[in-house]
Protein backbone atom coordinates (compact mmCIF):
# COMPACT_ATOMS: atom_id res chain seq x y z
CA UNK A 1 0.00 0.00 0.00
CA UNK A 2 3.07 2.36 0.66
CA UNK A 3 4.28 1.25 -2.18
CA UNK A 4 1.80 2.59 -4.38
CA UNK A 5 1.63 5.71 -2.63
CA UNK A 6 4.91 6.58 -3.80
CA UNK A 7 4.69 5.55 -7.57
CA UNK A 8 1.44 7.62 -7.45
CA UNK A 9 3.49 10.84 -5.92
CA UNK A 10 6.04 10.33 -8.23
CA UNK A 11 4.19 10.39 -11.11
CA UNK A 12 2.22 13.03 -9.92
CA UNK A 13 5.56 15.33 -9.32
CA UNK A 14 6.67 13.53 -12.60
CA UNK A 15 3.39 15.10 -14.80
CA UNK A 16 3.65 18.29 -12.72
CA UNK A 17 7.65 19.39 -13.71
CA UNK A 18 7.00 18.21 -17.32
CA UNK A 19 3.96 20.55 -18.01
CA UNK A 20 5.73 23.49 -15.60
CA UNK A 21 8.63 23.19 -17.77
CA UNK A 22 6.30 23.06 -20.86
CA UNK A 23 4.39 26.34 -19.32
CA UNK A 24 8.05 28.22 -18.92
CA UNK A 25 9.15 27.36 -22.67
CA UNK A 26 5.87 28.85 -23.51
CA UNK A 27 6.34 31.75 -21.41
CA UNK A 28 9.37 32.57 -23.43
CA UNK A 29 8.51 32.33 -26.73
CA UNK A 30 5.43 34.37 -26.44
CA UNK A 31 7.65 36.91 -24.43
CA UNK A 32 10.34 36.82 -27.24
CA UNK A 33 7.44 37.30 -29.52
CA UNK A 34 6.46 40.48 -27.81
CA UNK A 35 10.05 41.94 -27.99
CA UNK A 36 10.64 41.34 -31.34
CA UNK A 37 6.90 42.81 -32.27
CA UNK A 38 8.63 45.62 -30.13
CA UNK A 39 11.53 46.19 -31.88
CA UNK A 40 9.72 45.69 -35.06
CA UNK A 41 7.44 48.63 -34.28
CA UNK A 42 9.74 50.74 -32.97
CA UNK A 43 12.01 50.86 -36.03
CA UNK A 44 9.32 51.15 -38.31
CA UNK A 45 8.14 54.38 -35.78
CA UNK A 46 12.30 56.08 -35.96
CA UNK A 47 13.25 54.94 -39.24
CA UNK A 48 10.89 57.36 -41.17
CA UNK A 49 11.22 59.97 -38.67
CA UNK A 50 15.10 59.96 -39.32
CA UNK A 51 14.58 59.79 -42.88
CA UNK A 52 12.17 63.01 -42.63
CA UNK A 53 14.89 65.06 -40.35
CA UNK A 54 17.63 63.77 -42.92
CA UNK A 55 15.61 65.21 -45.63
CA UNK A 56 15.04 68.45 -44.41
CA UNK A 57 18.55 68.97 -43.44
CA UNK A 58 19.50 68.50 -46.88
CA UNK A 59 16.94 70.74 -47.99
CA UNK A 60 18.15 73.62 -45.22
CA UNK A 61 21.63 73.26 -46.67
CA UNK A 62 20.25 73.50 -50.09
CA UNK A 63 18.36 77.15 -49.06
CA UNK A 64 21.46 77.98 -47.64
CA UNK A 65 23.22 77.21 -50.44
CA UNK A 66 20.53 79.48 -53.01
CA UNK A 67 20.25 82.24 -50.81
CA UNK A 68 24.34 82.98 -50.89
CA UNK A 69 24.42 82.50 -54.29
CA UNK A 70 21.93 85.27 -54.94
CA UNK A 71 23.71 87.70 -52.27
CA UNK A 72 27.04 87.13 -53.40
CA UNK A 73 29.53 88.26 -55.99
CA UNK A 74 32.80 87.84 -57.42
CA UNK A 75 35.27 90.95 -56.26
CA UNK A 76 38.35 91.29 -57.98
CA UNK A 77 40.97 91.68 -55.70
CA UNK A 78 44.38 93.59 -56.40
CA UNK A 79 47.10 93.86 -53.85
CA UNK A 80 49.42 97.35 -54.72
CA UNK A 81 52.33 98.30 -52.83
CA UNK A 82 54.09 101.56 -52.65
CA UNK A 83 57.42 101.03 -53.41
CA UNK A 84 60.72 103.27 -53.78
CA UNK A 85 62.02 102.03 -57.13
CA UNK A 86 59.05 100.48 -57.76
CA UNK A 87 57.82 99.74 -61.39
CA UNK A 88 54.19 100.99 -61.90
CA UNK A 89 53.20 104.96 -61.27
CA UNK A 90 49.95 105.81 -60.53
CA UNK A 91 49.22 106.60 -64.13
CA UNK A 92 50.12 102.87 -64.95
CA UNK A 93 47.95 101.23 -62.63
CA UNK A 94 45.24 103.31 -63.17
CA UNK A 95 45.29 102.54 -66.91
CA UNK A 96 47.27 99.40 -67.48
CA UNK A 97 44.88 97.58 -64.69
CA UNK A 98 41.80 99.03 -64.03
CA UNK A 99 41.30 100.56 -67.55
CA UNK A 100 37.42 99.26 -68.39
CA UNK A 101 36.48 98.55 -65.30
CA UNK A 102 34.01 101.15 -64.22
CA UNK A 103 33.60 100.68 -60.43
CA UNK A 104 36.59 100.64 -58.75
CA UNK A 105 37.20 101.26 -54.22
CA UNK A 106 40.31 101.26 -52.76
CA UNK A 107 40.88 100.48 -49.72
CA UNK A 108 43.94 100.17 -46.77
CA UNK A 109 43.99 97.48 -44.90
CA UNK A 110 47.61 97.63 -43.98
CA UNK A 111 48.83 97.52 -47.70
CA UNK A 112 46.70 99.12 -50.19
CA UNK A 113 43.99 97.09 -51.87
CA UNK A 114 41.86 97.96 -54.69
CA UNK A 115 38.64 96.18 -55.08
CA UNK A 116 36.76 95.97 -58.51
CA UNK A 117 32.83 94.97 -58.93
CA UNK A 118 29.93 95.99 -60.73
CA UNK A 119 28.24 95.84 -57.03
CA UNK A 120 30.13 99.00 -56.90
CA UNK A 121 29.00 102.85 -57.42
CA UNK A 122 31.86 104.00 -59.70
CA UNK A 123 34.38 105.95 -57.59
CA UNK A 124 37.47 107.31 -58.89
CA UNK A 125 41.12 105.61 -57.85
CA UNK A 126 43.16 108.06 -56.80
CA UNK A 127 46.95 107.61 -55.10
CA UNK A 128 50.19 109.14 -54.47
CA UNK A 129 52.87 110.22 -56.97
CA UNK A 130 54.71 107.76 -55.45
CA UNK A 131 56.04 104.43 -57.28
CA UNK A 132 54.06 100.97 -56.48
CA UNK A 133 54.37 97.37 -57.22
CA UNK A 134 51.49 95.38 -57.77
CA UNK A 135 51.10 92.39 -55.60
CA UNK A 136 48.71 89.70 -55.99
CA UNK A 137 45.80 89.45 -57.97
CA UNK A 138 42.86 87.32 -56.85
CA UNK A 139 39.41 86.62 -57.28
CA UNK A 140 37.10 86.14 -53.91
CA UNK A 141 33.27 85.89 -53.26
CA UNK A 142 31.66 88.67 -51.41
CA UNK A 143 28.51 89.07 -49.62
CA UNK A 144 26.63 92.47 -50.55
CA UNK A 145 24.49 94.53 -48.25
CA UNK A 146 22.36 95.81 -51.30
CA UNK A 147 21.81 92.45 -52.94
CA UNK A 148 20.40 91.16 -48.96
CA UNK A 149 17.83 94.12 -49.24
CA UNK A 150 16.96 92.95 -52.96
CA UNK A 151 16.38 89.39 -52.17
CA UNK A 152 14.78 90.64 -48.88
CA UNK A 153 12.39 92.34 -51.24
CA UNK A 154 11.80 89.68 -53.49
CA UNK A 155 10.46 87.51 -50.64
CA UNK A 156 8.24 89.98 -49.13
CA UNK A 157 6.60 91.41 -52.95
CA UNK A 158 6.75 87.67 -54.16
CA UNK A 159 7.16 84.82 -51.67
CA UNK A 160 6.12 81.92 -53.74
CA UNK A 161 7.92 82.69 -56.91
CA UNK A 162 11.13 82.93 -54.76
CA UNK A 163 10.44 79.54 -52.93
CA UNK A 164 9.82 78.02 -56.66
CA UNK A 165 13.51 79.56 -58.04
CA UNK A 166 15.05 77.88 -54.70
CA UNK A 167 13.32 75.19 -55.47
CA UNK A 168 11.72 74.37 -52.12
CA UNK A 169 8.75 71.79 -51.95
CA UNK A 170 4.79 73.04 -51.76
CA UNK A 171 5.10 71.47 -48.05
CA UNK A 172 7.96 73.31 -47.03
CA UNK A 173 8.30 77.23 -45.91
CA UNK A 174 11.25 79.15 -44.94
CA UNK A 175 12.00 82.96 -43.77
CA UNK A 176 15.63 84.26 -43.19
CA UNK A 177 17.59 87.46 -41.48
CA UNK A 178 19.92 89.40 -42.03
CA UNK A 179 22.09 89.98 -38.78
CA UNK A 180 25.36 92.34 -38.01
CA UNK A 181 28.72 91.01 -35.79
CA UNK A 182 26.34 91.66 -33.16
CA UNK A 183 23.38 89.46 -33.75
CA UNK A 184 21.25 92.33 -34.24
CA UNK A 185 19.13 92.02 -37.27
CA UNK A 186 19.52 94.36 -39.97
CA UNK A 187 16.90 92.74 -42.16
CA UNK A 188 14.08 90.43 -41.50
CA UNK A 189 12.16 88.17 -43.85
CA UNK A 190 9.30 86.82 -41.90
CA UNK A 191 6.67 84.62 -42.62
CA UNK A 192 3.44 86.62 -43.56
CA UNK A 193 1.54 83.39 -42.55
CA UNK A 194 1.42 81.68 -39.36
CA UNK A 195 4.35 79.19 -38.40
CA UNK A 196 2.76 76.09 -37.61
CA UNK A 197 3.47 74.08 -34.62
CA UNK A 198 5.75 71.49 -35.89
CA UNK A 199 9.56 70.66 -35.98
CA UNK A 200 12.11 73.72 -37.59
CA UNK A 201 15.87 73.88 -38.58
CA UNK A 202 18.03 76.61 -38.05
CA UNK A 203 21.09 77.81 -39.24
CA UNK A 204 23.61 80.96 -38.46
CA UNK A 205 25.94 80.96 -41.14
CA UNK A 206 29.02 83.74 -40.82
CA UNK A 207 29.46 85.93 -43.70
CA UNK A 208 31.81 89.34 -44.43
CA UNK A 209 29.86 91.51 -46.89
CA UNK A 210 30.10 94.73 -48.08
CA UNK A 211 27.44 97.52 -46.53
CA UNK A 212 26.25 100.31 -48.01
CA UNK A 213 28.87 103.04 -47.01
CA UNK A 214 31.41 100.05 -49.49
CA UNK A 215 33.13 98.78 -45.67
CA UNK A 216 34.05 95.39 -45.14
CA UNK A 217 32.19 94.05 -41.74
CA UNK A 218 31.15 90.62 -40.63
CA UNK A 219 27.89 89.77 -40.29
CA UNK A 220 25.23 86.46 -40.08
CA UNK A 221 22.81 85.37 -42.15
CA UNK A 222 19.78 83.10 -39.75
CA UNK A 223 17.99 80.62 -41.82
CA UNK A 224 14.62 79.17 -40.71
CA UNK A 225 12.87 75.97 -42.51
CA UNK A 226 10.21 74.52 -41.34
Amino acid sequence: MIKNKRQKNAFFNCNFFQKNRKGSHVSFIISFILFISFLIFFIGVIKPFEKTESGKSSLLKHLENEIIKNVAEDVEVISVIEKIGGSNDCFDIKNEIINGKENVVLKNNGLEKIYLSNEFTSLEFSCSNEKYEVGLIRTQKYIFQSKILKLNQSYEDDYETLKSEFGIPETNDFEFSFLDDSKIPITESKFKKEIPSTETLAELIPIIYFNENLEIENGYIKVILW
